[in-house]
This record gives structure tokens, C-alpha cells and sequence, in this order.
């Protein structure tokens, strides 16, 4: 029945200690099973938290001078993207690099909403500013798009700026397990600067836990987000249930203030 529902392994014990706690079969404590709460991800169940205040950095100036910490043209894979296929349960993620771009094409198997990262080796500063292009070249439904994931440990520890490519609507979201308890910064934001279809360039500003998001150069929200040690910057694919999607990234950059 767990395989049948693509459980994790946290689901799965959680669902067996319901029955019977003996039947726990990955090692979850039972006092965690005890205290849990499963609340799958929506973005219309938290509310978010208050918006920052105060002047708006000028990216033009931060492009200008700071210095560039890691830049990715992916006409190699020197710095180690992932590649490849892998599979979490839920879906299938093809990863490969071709003609300048990464290439992420994502299977949905699942009857909700999945992400995954396409697991780069690029460790956030304490102080950055990162931008990528990114385009959606095959996906039909609302869910379907791309975006950035940022304070990445896994596929089931991030923070998201979603872009949700047909309806030109962006969110900001963190997990810390996967999406059982995702808290919703910024949900389904209008983004008019968008271009469904077409190439749009996506951006993060963080000044420590101060995080502003932009599209196509445009300010869209800013926010605090707690930040985690040893997390990493990432492109990211989102398809909706039982859909496939496919996008491409380019020109990926990341700055750091000069010394």
C-alpha cells in the first residue's frame, strides 16, 4: 500500500505505527511518530510573514560591482550538475546538458504536485545575488513551470521561488521534510513581467536572512527566510500530477559583494 502511494519512508512508518507500533519498519522513533503532524503541502495553509521594508538594492549597481563567485554557461559539466536520471518514488527526472543549457525533463507519477532539483554543486554565500535564465518548452497544465531552489540540502530540504509558467504567477515556499509542513512566503503572486513559453530570467538577492526575488529584473517580494548552513543554489522543475515537463536553464551566475 506505501509503494502504492509513493510514501516516504517517514509516511510509511507513520501510517504502519497508526495500525500497529510494532509494524514500524525504517526506524522512526515512536515518540516523533507520536508528535507528528501530516499537513501536505498547500499554499493557502500558512500565513505569510511580514513583508520587509526599506530601500530596494539597485541589482544594476550589485551587477556592476561585485565580483562573480560562480558562473555556469553549460557547455561542459567541469562543475559537476547533476546528470542522469533519478527517482524519489513519485517521479522521474532526466538530467542532461546539451547545446549551452540544462536540461531537466520531469515524469510525474504522482496525484499531486512534485519538485525536484537537478543537484548542483554551487553553495550559497552568506551574501549573494544569483540569477539563470530558465524556459519552459513542454508542460499544458497550471502546475507546470520551473524556478529557483535556494537554502538546498536535499529534495526534501528547500526553499522554492516557483514560477508557474502558463498562469504568470510566482510563490515562495520552504520545507524541511519534504513538503509535509511547507511554509508559504509568497503564494501565487501575479508576475505580469512574465512570458509564458519564452526564456525569463529569474533572480535572488540575499543579504543574509533578508531574501528579495525578482523576474525579468523586475522586484516581485522580499522577505526573511532562516538560512541553513552548507545549503546550496539550484534550478528547479515543478509538474503537476501525472504530467510531464520539460525546461531549460542557461546562464547561471552568482555574486558576491567585493572584499
Amino acid at each position: 500500500l506505501a509503494t502504492a502511494l509513493s510514501l516516504t519512508a517517514f509516511q510509511t512508518d507513520l501510517l504502519l505505527y497508526a495500525v500497529e507500533p510494532t509494524w514500524v519498519q525504517y526506524g522512526t522513533p515512536a515518540a516523533v511518530l507520536q508528535a507528528a503532524q501530516v499537513v501536505r503541502y498547500r499554499e493557502d495553509a500558512t500565513p505569510p510573514p511580514n513583508r520587509q521594508s526599506g530601500p530596494t538594492p539597485s541589482i544594476a549597481q550589485i551587477e556592476q560591482t561585485w565580483r562573480l563567485h560562480f558562473h555556469e554557461q553549460f557547455e561542459s559539466n567541469y562543475q559537476r550538475w547533476g546528470e542522469g536520471e533519478k527517482r524519489n518514488g513519485m517521479a522521474r527526472l532526466t538530467r542532461t546538458i546539451q547545446d549551452g543549457r540544462y536540461v531537466l525533463d520531469l515524469h510525474n507519477h504522482y496525484h499531486e504536485d512534485v519538485f525536484l532539483g537537478g543537484d548542483s554543486n554551487c553553495f550559497a554565500p552568506p551574501i549573494y545575488y544569483m540569477t539563470v535564465w530558465a524556459q519552459m518548452v513542454e508542460g499544458v497544465t497550471d502546475a507546470d513551470g520551473y524556478g529557483i531552489f535556494f537554502e538546498e540540502i536535499n529534495d526534501e530540504c528547500y526553499a522554492f521561488l516557483r514560477i508557474r509558467d502558463r498562469q504568470r504567477r510566482f510563490s515562495v515556499v520552504q520545507t524541511h521534510n519534504g513538503g509535509d509542513n511547507a511554509k508559504v512566503y509568497i503564494r501565487q503572486a501575479l508576475a505580469p513581467a512574465l512570458r509564458p513559453g519564452e526564456r525569463n530570467r529569474l533572480a535572488i538577492l540575499a543579504l543574509h536572512a533578508e531574501h528579495w526575488f525578482y523576474i525579468n529584473d523586475g522586484l516581485v517580494g522580499a522577505y526573511q527566510l532562516p538560512r541553513l548552513p552548507r545549503a546550496r543554489l539550484d534550478v528547479a522543475i515543478a509538474a503537476g500530477p501525472q504530467q510531464r515537463v520539460i525546461c531549460y536553464f542557461d546562464d547561471f551566475h552568482v555574486y558576491t559583494p567585493p572584499e
